[in-house]
């Protein structure tokens, strides 16, 4: 019998810790073995919850514990500002709030609101694609009404011929990301990376001290400009692939063996 675990999509208790393991039995490390990360930013859908987007309670304790070291902890997420603010104040965090995958970053501590975009090519080119593809729903997703700089369709949709038909309209800059739970339709400056830097700006912090934790393509470039990265267990393959580490913790069950490392 091989000594491996195979990954499943949906493990038990008993499968996730089993694939948490090396063949030699020990846990995987996390981060560097010497480093000077001073803080962690993290995606929400899919990190830091389930795919039924529940939270991880064991997670939040962990953030928790970081924050009480002074360690901030910051969102990055394609989320919409009011559901991202809610959620950092209920776990008590201190880092940025990178809202709409970059497109509206918010620092309330340093009194800094910024808007990458505004959203309107967006919303117009979903108008659009309504009329070129059978039953595709502009509305989108229902954080839409709250949306600042991009707009999001559902995740069912055909993301391959959205591409297609936006080359050749008057919006062939947009980007489309998909993510597990949306289709997010975006000006080109606006992304994750982008909204870390400006964020870090404010703050004089470099970004090779930040830690990021995420799971899919709109995580990518806060990957390709923080010091360390990890892919939480579930991830996207090829958002794993860019990944300095690839957790071997299911989503949100990263957190608390990360912290624990992180604060030994």
């Amino acid at each position: 019998m091989s000594d491996e675990m195979p990954f499943v999509k949906n493990p038990t208790l008993l499968q996730r810790y089993n694939q948490a393991l090396n063949p030699r039995g020990s846990t995987m490390e996390l981060l560097p073995t010497e480093h000077d990360l001073r803080m962690l930013v993290i995606d929400i859908d899919g990190t830091l919850t389930d795919e039924d987007k529940l939270l991880h309670t064991g997670a939040v304790e962990a953030l928790r514990k970081l924050e009480q070291a002074g360690i901030p902890v910051g969102l990055a997420t394609g989320n919409v500002r009011p559901i991202t603010w809610g959620l950092w104040r209920f776990l008590g965090i201190t880092g940025p709030m990178i809202c709409e995958t970059g497109g509206v970053i918010w620092e309330p501590q340093h009194e800094q609101l910024l808007h990458m975009a505004d959203g309107a090519r967006s919303r117009a080119a979903a108008e659009w694609l309504s009329t070129q593809i059978d039953g595709l729903d502009a509305a989108g997703i229902e954080s839409n009404a709250w949306r600042e700089s991009e707009w999001c369709l559902k995740v069912q949709e055909d993301d391959e011929r959205i591409r297609e038909l936006l080359s050749n309209s008057e919006w062939p800059d947009l980007k489309v990301v998909r993510t597990g739970f949306a289709i997010h339709l975006a000006e080109p400056q606006v992304n994750k990376g982008n909204g870390l830097l400006k964020s870090l700006e404010i703050r004089g912090i470099s970004p090779q001290q930040v830690c990021v934790v995420g799971d899919a393509p709109n995580d990518d470039p806060l990957f390709e400009v923080a010091g360390w990265s990890i892919a939480v267990g579930g991830a996207f393959e090829s958002t794993a692939n860019l990944a300095d580490v690839k957790s071997p913790y299911f989503r949100a069950e990263t957190f608390p063996h990360l912290v624990d490392e992180w604060l030994a």
